[in-house]
């Protein structure tokens, strides 16, 4: 029986030694380089047998065929009764014979129970080799009798009688397939690319990580700013028993913690795409089936992390926009304090007020919030303004938000503190109102119910908070 023949069997040249009745020969490649790094077009069937994952356990464990091409070509090496063909089906018209299972368990993969029907043709060698450079960890492709095709990690010649590879390929018949009992067998030789496409492919994770981790800490801070801005208001309203801002905080609150949780799935995304661009980093020897196959996997969770780490960056990047509107110099000019059109005497002294929220609570200076209240144009027509003075603004300009406000539809409940003099209190609130919805027409309260767009509660603080 001859020796069992593995991985170091590949051979790079164009012009390779290959064993022919026990002597050595002179044989051509065929060779495809064109392909490496693109993508497969077979079809594979969902029902089929498992496929592997890792070595050992190649043809056993259930997989995903590679997408990206990683050979580049086969070399016909030998002519002999396989005893993979015989003993090394685990899970074919053959496997009450499967003998490997304590040896090596591994298996070998047949064309035809894993290529989809309508992507079945008559075999070639060129037709094999297509499919079995698609399997992870096969390092090997025989094929029977003309037309049985099947990828093995590696050959073991048995007792056979003087029959030759004699049978014509089904679908090119200058060209022979095996014979009746013995199996053509070539060896897949690695794209020499891999290495780079490893490379290219990481590095492109890691600059997706970079620009997630980057967009995460944006989120963290503004999530810190946000949960600041409404423990104080909390505190400063709560005391004075103003609802409508202590509601407005607490809104806030919860806000950032939906900041706070993306940010956290952006880190850990990036996080994976770091680690998968060290493991990488460590790999060498790429012209061994394990490295190439490692490679590939690689690969494939650096595809499928970056898929996951672009939603989690959109998400954040929308999350953002939304916290922090950018401003437009100007844009509160249109805006007038509520009170104006109330009672002008008060539109100077500090106002707050309630109503349907527009939006998410936000960051950003009194620009920026009629900025964002223009953006919503079918909506909003106010805002609630809060602006940190003193100790406070020290405070929440540490934490990222000095300033801030909440959108709204309409006006609901409201408050207006005539009592905190000159000094002015700790934060300085305005409930705004868009000139353009209420010129010529009032907010103040109508007991009778008839003006839609009034107050319906509005109170007079003789006090500050």
């Amino acid at each position: 029986m001859k020796a069992v023949f593995g991985a170091a069997a590949l051979v790079a040249s164009t012009e390779a030694a290959a064993l022919e009745g026990g002597h050595i020969a002179s044989k051509a490649m065929f060779q495809s380089k064109e392909e490496c790094g693109m993508q497969t077009k077979l079809h594979f069937k969902e029902d089929a047998p498992a496929f592997i994952q890792n070595v050992p356990g190649a043809g056993v464990d259930k997989f995903k065929a590679y997408k990206t091409i990683l050979k580049d070509g086969f070399l016909e090496v030998d002519c002999v009764k396989d005893y993979m063909y015989y003993r090394g089906d685990k899970f074919g018209d053959n496997k009450h014979d499967y003998k490997l299972g304590p040896v090596s368990n591994v298996s070998i993969v047949h064309y035809e129970d894993h290529v989809a029907k309508e992507d079945q043709v008559e075999m070639t060698q060129k037709v094999c080799f297509e499919f079995c450079r698609t399997v992870p960890n096969m390092g090997f492709f025989g094929i029977v009798n003309g037309r049985g095709c099947y990828c093995t990690p590696y050959f073991q010649a048995m007792e056979s009688d003087s029959t030759q590879c004699d049978a014509v390929c089904e679908g090119e018949k200058t060209t022979m397939c095996g014979g009746k009992s013995k199996s053509s067998v070539f060896a897949m030789h690695m794209c020499a690319s891999t290495s780079d496409d490893l490379k290219e492919k990481t590095g492109e994770g890691s600059a997706l990580a970079a620009d997630v981790n980057s967009k995460a800490k944006k989120a963290l801070s503004l999530s810190r700013g946000l949960q600041s801005s409404g423990e104080s208001l909390q505190k400063v309203f709560g005391a004075v028993g103003d609802s409508a801002m202590t509601g407005h905080a607490q809104a806030a609150k919860v806000f950032a913690g939906k900041l706070e949780h993306k940010a956290e799935d952006g880190q850990k995304v990036a996080g994976e795409l770091d680690d998968l661009s060290k493991k990488g980093a460590a790999l060498k020897g790429f012209t061994k089936p394990d490295t190439v196959t490692a490679a590939e996997r690689i690969m494939e969770g650096v595809d499928e992390t970056m898929a996951q780490a672009e939603i989690v960056g959109d998400d954040l990047e929308k999350l953002i926009a939304v916290a922090e509107p950018k401003a437009v110099a100007g844009a509160a000019k249109q805006y007038y304090p509520s009170m104006y059109f109330v009672d002008k005497t008060y539109d100077s002294v500090p106002s707050t007020c309630s109503g349907d929220v527009v939006a998410e609570p936000m960051v950003g200076s009194v620009d920026a919030c009629a900025a964002a209240c223009d953006a919503h144009i079918h909506d909003c027509v106010g805002f609630q303004y809060i602006e940190a003075g003193g100790n406070a603004a020290k405070f929440l300009q540490t934490k990222g938000a000095g300033s801030g406000c909440v959108l709204l539809s309409n006006f609901k409940t409201g408050s207006y503190y005539t009592g905190c003099g000159k000094r002015g209190p700790s934060f300085k609130a305005t409930c705004f109102a868009k000139l353009s919805k209420f010129e010529g027409t009032t907010l103040k309260p109508d007991g009778s119910g008839k003006c839609k767009q009034c107050f319906k509660e509005l109170t007079k603080a003789d006090r500050c908070y």
